[in-house]
């Protein structure tokens, strides 16, 4: 919520009322920052400031040393500044001043021969301001990932700019259903949504931690997650936001104890999304630091040619709705994964709340498979493995103990851990996916923890 203040050394005050207003504040601390301005005031519930320090031209500054990355103006003047012009440099910078509208029409007729740099360097300077401002506006994973790109600098509009809650009035027909009632959607909107972009980490899929229980705590989650993300990139570029989202809350569980609202942007889409992470799943997400080797399923497993699905991506939606991983667990025991799939039973057992007579159960069925595995023949293992698997994917319970009570008679070893399964099947669902992801050998590839991250 926006307030004009008549009193003080502020004319204007925001208070994080919802995401939107708390995104905004992490936005302008930033922006403040930046400028090295102590002529802003952050308390408990609201940030304080003066709107004449806030101009288009500073903004825009701001945005070009915060996103320089993605602004290939300044990768140009980086290369032309270079001791020693080769050709490889020329090729490069004559691609980047066609690399977008604004570069092709500041750039018309003009090419880069290795003795114009002078040249080149007096249109950026002479036309920065418009570069800067036209690549923000329509750069896919900048503004255009989050608001109506007509409303980049405008006053407050009718409706909200940001997607998914705007309304483009210039194509009404299109943008909205029959006796749609305008009444019923949030249309606030203030000049100051432009500074939500800044509050998101992330690339393709970006994330906002609306951890506004009071606004330091806001933005150092916020901090945190960018560096995180940041140091993980280093580390491996195969690495996304989501997982390292993931990876940021469990490290940082023993200081949450309570629910936590985390706003996701998909660049694929026209919307926002909201994630709730609430106590019962912080509460598994602790145990994870200790229980699992969670890094082993930052995968993305190959389900046929054009589709793969994204392991950890799964593994925090179940955590965070309260879903079970059965599907998930069966498919990798089907394909002989049996490092990923332990470490999927381990938050199945979690998530169902097993407590430590099921792990003991688990353990006993685990030494159980280990025992059939010394006792009979690798060919009628597999052979066992397969019949149970394929009961258990067809949801046969009834011929799932049948099997079990077949192979333990051929093997000659005593399954107790079953006597759980014969009372509720559903309920100990995991002590046979612990059985049968026993059973066999484990391929090399399983054996060095979960493979590749793209298998």
């Amino acid at each position: 919520m926006i307030r004009e203040l008549t009193e003080g050394d502020y004319d204007m005050s925001i208070e994080a009322s919802d995401w939107r207003f708390s995104a905004v504040i992490c936005g302008m601390k930033k922006y403040f920052t930046y400028y090295d301005s102590s002529k802003y005031e952050i308390n408990k519930d609201c940030l304080l400031f003066n709107t004449n320090d806030i101009t288009e031209k500073k903004f825009l500054m701001f945005i070009e040393k915060y996103y320089q990355d993605e602004m290939h103006h300044i990768i140009i003047e980086s290369m032309i500044n270079c001791d020693e012009i080769t050709e490889e440099i020329i090729k490069a910078v004559n691609e980047k001043l066609g690399a977008n509208k604004i570069l092709q029409d500041t750039f018309k007729g003009i090419k880069f021969d290795g003795k114009n740099k002078e040249e080149i360097l007096e249109k950026i300077d002479k036309n920065r301001l418009d570069i800067i401002s036209n690549t923000f506006k329509n750069k896919k994973k900048l503004y255009r990932n989050y608001c109506n790109t007509n409303c980049l600098f405008s006053d407050e509009q009718t409706t909200c700019r940001l997607l998914g809650y705007s309304i483009d009035t210039g194509k009404k027909g299109k943008s909205i259903s029959y006796n749609f009632d305008n009444n019923k959607m949030d249309t606030t909107d203030t000049k100051y949504f432009d500074f939500i972009p800044l509050a998101f980490t992330g690339d393709n899929e970006s994330f906002f931690i609306n951890d506004n229980s009071d606004l330091e705590g806001l933005i150092s989650s916020n901090n945190l997650l960018k560096m995180k993300i940041q140091e993980q990139l280093k580390l491996d570029k195969k690495n996304s936001p989501r997982s390292t989202l993931f990876y940021s809350i469990i490290e940082s569980t023993d200081f949450i104890d309570f629910d936590v609202e985390v706003i996701q942007k998909d660049i694929d889409k026209g919307f926002f999304e909201t994630l709730f992470i609430r106590k019962e799943s912080i509460a598994i997400l602790k145990e994870l630091d200790n229980y699992v080797d969670y890094q082993a399923l930052n995968v993305s497993y190959k389900l046929n040619e054009n589709n793969y699905i994204n392991v950890i991506k799964e593994v925090m939606n179940s955590i965070l709705n309260q879903v079970f991983l059965d599907n998930l667990i069966e498919m990798f025991i089907k394909n002989n994964r049996s490092y990923i799939a332990s470490q999927l039973i381990k938050i199945n057992l979690l998530i169902r709340k097993g407590g430590e007579t099921m792990r003991r159960l688990m353990n006993e069925a685990r030494d159980c498979a280990n025992e059939v595995n010394k006792s009979i023949p690798d060919n009628k293992i597999n052979s066992y493995k397969q019949k149970l698997i394929s009961a258990i994917i067809f949801k046969d319970k009834d011929r799932a103990c049948q099997i079990l009570l077949q192979l333990s008679n051929y093997s000659k070893v005593k399954f107790d851990f079953a006597y759980s399964l014969f009372d509720n099947f559903d309920k100990n669902k995991d002590l046979i996916y612990t059985f049968v992801n026993a059973l066999g050998h484990a391929s090399s590839s399983d054996r060095n923890k979960g493979g590749n991250n793209n298998e």
